[in-house]
C-alpha cells in the first residue's frame, strides 16, 4: 500500500513538473507519464510510412512551432525557415551545443565534429573551415580536382561506349565519383582499380547501419545497447571503427614517416588534410603547455571519419536521386542541356564561373536538394540560456531543432511539395534562401561549399556530355529504412548513358 501511494505521489508530481515545463512550450500531443510521445510516434512513423510525414502531420495540426516528449525529454520542432533563422542565426549563440547520441559520443569521446560539443567541436571546425581554404576548396584549385576525377570516371564509361554504344550505370559512379574527391581532399588519394572494392565494402557497411541511426538508437543508453540489443550497437560500432581505420590508415602511415624523418610537411601548399593537421599539431606541440590539447592522432581520425562521412554520402545520394527524378522528366533534362549548350557552345566542360548564367540548372539542383532532404531527423541543438520567440519561452536545456525534412515539404514555403518542379526556384527566388539543405546557423554543414562545387559541376558536365535515361524499371521506394533518422533511397536504380555527338 505504501508503495503504491510513493508511486501515485511520484507520478503526480512528475505531471505536475512537467505541465510547468511545458507550458510556456509550443503546443503539441499529449505525452504520457515516462514515455512522453514515443507511442504515437511509433503509430504514425507505421502508419504513414516514414518519420517526415509523421513531422509533417505534426505541423499541420499544431503549427511550424511544435513540441514532441521523447520519453521525459522535450524536443521543440522548427519546420518554417523564417522561425528557424530567428532561433539558430539571431540566437545561434545560445544554441550551438548538440544533444549528442550516447551511442556515438562513447565512439567518438566527445572529439571530432558530429558527435563534438565546446572547444574541442569549435576548435575543430575553426581547423577544418582553414584547411579547405588552404586546399583551394571554393576555388579554382578545387575545381580542377572535382574535373579531373569526373574526367577520370567518364574515360571509364567513355571507353564502354566506344564498344557498345551506351553504358549503364549504376549508383556505385556516383558513390566512387564523390568518393573520390572527398578522399582526395582527406588523405590524397583517390579511388583506383586496386582500392574501390574496399570503398564500397565500407559503404555498403555503412549504408546497413542507418537502420540502426533512428530516434531509439541514439537516444537510449550505451549500457542498454550493449547488454539489450548488442547486435544493434554492433552493427553501429563496426560501421564507424572500418570508416575510422580506412581513412586513419594513411594518416598513421604518414604519421610514423614524419617522426622516421621519411617525409616532409609543407604547411604553406599542404597535400591535404593530413598534412594540415599533422602541421598544426607540430606547432602546437613545440608550444608545450601553450598548445591546444585536442591535437591529437585520436583526433585527426575522428576528424576525418566525420568529413569523410559527411561528405560522401549526402552528396552522391543527391547526386544519385537527382538522376532518378530527372529521367522520369525528360523535358527538365532538355531546359538544362539547351541552357548548357548556350553557355558553352558545345566546345568547353561546365565551369563554377558560369553558375550565374545557369539559372534553371541552379532551380533544378535546388529542387533536388529539397526532394533528397538527406536527413529525415535533423541533429538536436541544446540551448544554454532561455529563448523566446513568437509567444513562446524555451527554457534552457532543451532539445531543439529546424527540422530540414519537414520543412522542405511545407506547403506554405513550398506549393504542391509532392511534384518536382525546378521552375519554383525560378517564380519565386527568395524560396533559394528557405532551402536549408546544409542546416542553419553555426551547426551548418562545414562541407557545404565542396558539396555545392560538386553537385554543379558532376549534375551538369554529364548532362553536358551525355544523353541519360533510365535502364530498366526504377525503384519507387525512396526511404528504405522509414524509422532512419537518415535517408537511404533504394539505390537499385540504373541509368544508360549515351555520348551526345557535338555538331
Amino acid at each position: 500500500m505504501i508503495l503504491l501511494l510513493s508511486f501515485c505521489l511520484l507520478l503526480i508530481f512528475w505531471i505536475i513538473s512537467n505541465f510547468r515545463k511545458g507550458s510556456n512550450l509550443p503546443p503539441g500531443p499529449t505525452p504520457l507519464p515516462l514515455i512522453g510521445n514515443i507511442h504515437q510516434l511509433i503509430y504514425l512513423i507505421w502508419k504513414l510510412n516514414g518519420i517526415v510525414p509523421t513531422l509533417d502531420f505534426y505541423r499541420k495540426k499544431y503549427g511550424n512551432a511544435y513540441t514532441i516528449w521523447l520519453g521525459p525529454m522535450p524536443t521543440v520542432n522548427i519546420t518554417d525557415y523564417e522561425m528557424a533563422h530567428e532561433i539558430f542565426v539571431k540566437n545561434g549563440k545560445k544554441c550551438q551545443d548538440r544533444q549528442l547520441a550516447p551511442v556515438l559520443e562513447h565512439i567518438s569521446g566527445g572529439h571530432g565534429i558530429l558527435a563534438a560539443n565546446g572547444e574541442n567541436w569549435a576548435e575543430m571546425r575553426r581547423f577544418t573551415l582553414l584547411s579547405f581554404r588552404k586546399m583551394g576548396v571554393g576555388s579554382g584549385l578545387m575545381e580542377k580536382k572535382i574535373m579531373a576525377e569526373l574526367d577520370g570516371r567518364c574515360s571509364e564509361l567513355d571507353a564502354e561506349i566506344d564498344k557498345n554504344g551506351k553504358v549503364t550505370v549504376p549508383v556505385d559512379f556516383f558513390d566512387l565519383t564523390v568518393g573520390s574527391v572527398i578522399n582526395s581532399l582527406l588523405v590524397g588519394k583517390r579511388f583506383d582499380e586496386n582500392s574501390k572494392d574496399e570503398f564500397l565494402k565500407i559503404k555498403k557497411m555503412f549504408d546497413d547501419s542507418s537502420e540502426t541511426f533512428n530516434l531509439f538508437d541514439l537516444n537510449v543508453p550505451v549500457w542498454f545497447l550493449k547488454w539489450v540489443l548488442p547486435w544493434r550497437f554492433r552493427i553501429t560500432w563496426d560501421a564507424r571503427q572500418n570508416i575510422l581505420s580506412h581513412v586513419g590508415k594513411e594518416a598513421v602511415e604518414r604519421f610514423q614517416k614524419l617522426k622516421d624523418g621519411t617525409y616532409d610537411l609543407d604547411s604553406e601548399e599542404p597535400k591535404d588534410l593530413v598534412d594540415c593537421f599533422l602541421a598544426k599539431m607540430r606547432s602546437e606541440n613545440e608550444k608545450g603547455q601553450d598548445g591546444h590539447p585536442g591535437y591529437n592522432m585520436d583526433a585527426l581520425k575522428l576528424v576525418l571519419h566525420d568529413l569523410w562521412l559527411a561528405g560522401q554520402g549526402t552528396t552522391a545520394t543527391s547526386l544519385y536521386v537527382g538522376f532518378l527524378k530527372l529521367v522520369t522528366h525528360p523535358s527538365v533534362i532538355l531546359k538544362i542541356q539547351k541552357e548548357l549548350l548556350k553557355i558553352t557552345q558545345g566546345s568547353r566542360d561546365l565551369t563554377l564561373q558560369d553558375r550565374p548564367n545557369t539559372p534553371y540548372l541552379n532551380a533544378t539542383i535546388a529542387e533536388i536538394q529539397r526532394f533528397t532532404s538527406v536527413l529525415n531527423v535533423n541533429f538536436w541543438r541544446i540551448n544554454d540560456e532561455l529563448i523566446s520567440f513568437r509567444g513562446f519561452q524555451v527554457p534552457a536545456g532543451t532539445m531543439m531543432t529546424a527540422q530540414i525534412g519537414a520543412l522542405h515539404v511545407n506547403e506554405q514555403l513550398f506549393e504542391n511539395p509532392d511534384e518536382f518542379d525546378p521552375e519554383r526556384f525560378l517564380r519565386n527566388e527568395k524560396l533559394l534562401q528557405q532551402l536549408i539543405p546544409f542546416g542553419i546557423g553555426k551547426r551548418s554543414c562545414v562541407g557545404e561549399q565542396l558539396a555545392r562545387s560538386e553537385l554543379y559541376l558532376v549534375l551538369g558536365n554529364l548532362l553536358l556530355r551525355y544523353d541519360i535515361r533510365a535502364h530498366g524499371a526504377l525503384p519507387t521506394n525512396m526511404d528504405v529504412f522509414p524509422y532512419s533518422s537518415a535517408k537511404l533511397p533504394d539505390t537499385s536504380g540504373k541509368f544508360e548513358f549515351r555520348k551526345i555527338q557535338k555538331t
